[in-house]
């Protein structure tokens, strides 16, 4: 296994962070579902956030989980954000919309700008 998926929450527990690492081919998506369902399920309406600061490679597989987690979180109410993505990783995470092309824009789902929990459906 050459990824790593660490989690942790905020003191409130209504954001969970995915801490991921590593390779993430083909035989990683099975596991990343897994997290992200379980990140999902902890959130309760609140949000998920995924850190890809230590991320090398990233598979298709793997972009269409991620894909899969955004779609989950406009349709459930929860904030959803892909961040410090780098280099090739950035560039494929940007061409999918996971990413966004400046620095200081983020991707989220819209209902965790207010603390109202507005349907987005």
């Amino acid at each position: 296994m050459d990824f790593s998926i660490e989690r942790d929450t905020d003191r409130t527990g209504k954001t969970t962070y995915l801490l991921l690492g590593g390779v993430f081919d083909r035989s990683a998506h099975r596991d990343l579902r897994r997290s992200l369902r379980d990140a999902f399920s902890r959130a309760r309406q609140g949000r998920v956030v995924l850190d890809m600061a230590r991320v090398e490679e990233i598979s298709g597989e793997c972009v269409e989980v991620l894909l899969t987690g955004y779609t989950h979180a406009l349709r459930g109410g929860h904030g959803y954000e892909v961040t410090n993505a780098r280099g090739h990783v950035r560039l494929l995470l940007e061409a999918t919309g996971l990413c966004p092309r400046r620095e200081e824009d983020t991707l989220y789902a819209p209902v965790w700008l207010s603390d109202s929990t507005a349907d987005v459906a």
